[in-house]
């Protein structure tokens, strides 16, 4: 089973975080990332694990899954990819005083893609396979 480690800043925040005027804060953990790997270098890391498949092959098989896996969620499809997750299109907005008057131009605000997890990629999972580790370098969004 591989583990990982889930490097996390703490951040102080307003207590309780829908109430701006309250006095009080909490220190939170979010998670970070301390890289991006783009997808051609995924693509190497891939060929790199014993696959039997070129660079060139893995590219070409991911980049049509790419292309299908959006043609059948905007066609409305749910589409599960193994236990990578669940794909799919959500709704964000607001409600209608009444169903007469709703018009999804003027009450929906975002369309999303949606992954929901499965058994070996669960919350409950993932919290087993990871490690938490503070990122103690912290940027202050200042280039000098």
């Amino acid at each position: 089973m591989t583990t990982g480690i889930l490097k996390y800043r703490l951040v102080e925040l307003k207590y309780p975080i829908n109430d701006p005027e309250t006095p009080e804060t909490r220190w939170y953990a979010r998670a970070v990332q301390d890289r991006t790997i783009d997808f051609e270098d995924f693509v190497t890391h891939m060929s790199e694990h014993n696959s039997p498949y070129s660079r060139g092959v893995i590219h070409g098989v991911l980049i049509d899954m790419l292309s299908c896996l959006q043609e059948l969620v905007l066609d409305g499809k749910s589409v599960r990819l193994g236990d990578l997750g669940l794909f799919s299109l959500g709704i964000s907005g607001e409600g209608a005083p009444t169903r007469d008057v709703y018009n999804p131009t003027n009450y929906v605000k975002d369309v999303h893609l949606n992954v929901r997890n499965t058994k070996t990629w669960s919350n409950a999972e993932l919290r087993k396979r990871c490690r938490l580790q503070e990122l103690t370098e912290y940027s202050t969004g200042k280039t000098e």
